[in-house]
């Protein structure tokens, strides 16, 4: 019932759902998810911004729910528990929480806000909810486009007890988002918090976009012309050069056709395209592939390989795949001119566009030793440490005998999604910060791998 209830009535009518759900009788609990932190901040990465923009939505997580198979059974779950969900919610709470210090005043607080979330609310229940999940995580909110016309999107999701999920979601305010709307989101980037302050602010180094599929006004070409303006308004005439990246879910199996026009046109605008082999076998456009015989052929099929390939013939710099416990992979393209497109003029190289063309490897998933985990914002955590990797350590903050290749961020991301899916850090209670993590690396003092 609440899940028809959650795409059919009122908003206020799920909240009401929503809270009745959460407040019966034990096992039941009612749990809202408070992001807290205990890192420093970390030194590498202290003048470093990141747009993270797209579709947001308040979920309802039922964690620990069962799943007999029967579509009229009566499942059960542990507790229920509110978050800050969708693309531009998940990339921005993980990263923020990734760069936060742990600065205890609202003013200190504000200065560390290395991460701003640019998606499309209303002026509702959900919407305040969302908005307080960003403050608490320390991302800030103030490029978040607020109207009282539309309202917040809502998912429910269930969480299952093998640590997989569901979604059923009403997309609302992200249905009607449009590029006009963004682009003037983007533009007040560099108008500050509105404060008396004169220090200039800072340029991005990575606007991240996520989900297009699910957002029917930011697709095909008007996706493109987006990401295209986005970079000339960021990227100051080519003294910043902003790393665009773009996250894929939703992309719908049972029209091939539609899920390729939303994404191919502005393949040439995205320097990291994120997907699952899921959705890169609905864009699939070749059948088999004899290149790049030195990958394990076992984890990344010939067709899979083939499709990377197309994406990089069609303009996009680096494929990032999910392979779920198997971990990811990472393809570079073989076209030196399109990696040279990443650098800038100034000092502040990202690290990304040192890489080696053609560069393909794998890099393994880590083990939950005690075994609580919770794979919700998995793939965004893992997009959103490889970007934050990519951009963010710059040339100037490594040496000739260690540098950020693509394995490096590769292992930073997956560390990331470690960490999200540990459902003991994935709130932020006792999580690393982003220089842990590429400590960790450099020490080479990594968790033991989930699957080889």
């Amino acid at each position: 019932w609440l899940l028809l209830l959650s795409a059919d009535e009122h908003t206020m009518m799920l909240t009401r759902a929503f809270i009745a759900l959460a407040s019966t009788t034990t096992p039941t609990t009612t749990t809202t998810s408070l992001y807290t932190s205990t890192s420093s901040t970390p030194e590498s990465t202290t003048n470093m911004s990141i747009i993270c923009a797209g579709l947001s939505c308040l979920d309802l997580q039922l964690v620990g729910c069962t799943q007999s198979g029967s579509e009229e059974a009566i499942e059960r779950y542990d507790e229920a528990v509110h978050c800050a969900g969708g693309s531009a919610s998940m990339t921005g709470t993980t990263l923020a929480l990734l760069l936060r210090g742990d600065a205890e005043s609202e003013e200190a607080q504000h200065q560390q806000q290395h991460v701003h979330i640019l998606t499309k609310i209303g002026k509702d229940f959900a919407g305040t909810t969302l908005l307080e999940f960003y403050r608490r995580a320390g991302a800030s909110s103030r490029l978040v486009l607020e109207d009282e016309g539309v309202r917040t999107s809502m998912a429910v999701l269930p969480v299952y007890q093998n640590g997989k999920r569901g979604c059923f979601v009403n997309l609302a305010s992200n249905d009607g988002f449009e590029v006009d709307e963004l682009l003037g989101q983007v533009d007040a980037y560099f108008d500050g918090d509105g404060g008396d302050s004169t220090t200039p602010i800072q340029p991005p180094r990575a606007f991240l976009f996520g989900y297009p599929h699910l957002m029917p006004k930011m697709q095909g070409n008007a996706l493109s012309s987006m990401l295209e303006s986005v970079r000339q308004k960021l990227s100051l005439d080519g003294k910043n050069n902003v790393l665009m990246g773009v996250d894929l879910n939703g992309v719908d199996g049972s029209d091939a056709d539609a899920a390729k026009a939303a994404l191919i046109p502005a393949l040439g605008q995205i320097d990291v395209l994120h997907l699952n082999e899921d959705e890169a076998a609905v864009l699939s456009s070749s059948k088999s592939s004899d290149e790049n015989d030195n990958v394990a052929q076992d984890v990344v099929t010939p067709q899979l390989l083939s499709q990377i390939a197309s994406f990089h013939e069609q303009g996009c710099a680096v494929v990032l795949l999910s392979l779920g416990s198997k971990g990811s992979f990472v393809s570079v393209t073989s076209d030196i001119k399109r990696l040279q497109q990443l650098s800038s003029t100034d000092c502040s190289t990202m690290a990304m566009s040192q890489w080696t063309p053609g560069t393909q490897v794998r890099v393994p998933a880590f083990e939950i030793s005690h075994g609580d985990v919770n794979a919700n914002g998995a793939g965004d955590a893992l997009f959103s440490g490889f970007c934050l990797a990519a951009s963010s350590w710059g040339y100037e903050q490594q040496c000739e005998e260690w540098k950020v290749t693509p394995k490096i961020a590769g292992e930073f991301a997956s560390l990331v999604a470690w960490q999200r899916c540990d459902a003991k850090t994935r709130d932020g209670v006792g999580m690393s910060n982003a220089n842990a993590l590429m400590k960790m690396i450099r020490k080479e003092e990594l968790p033991y791998v989930l699957e080889k």
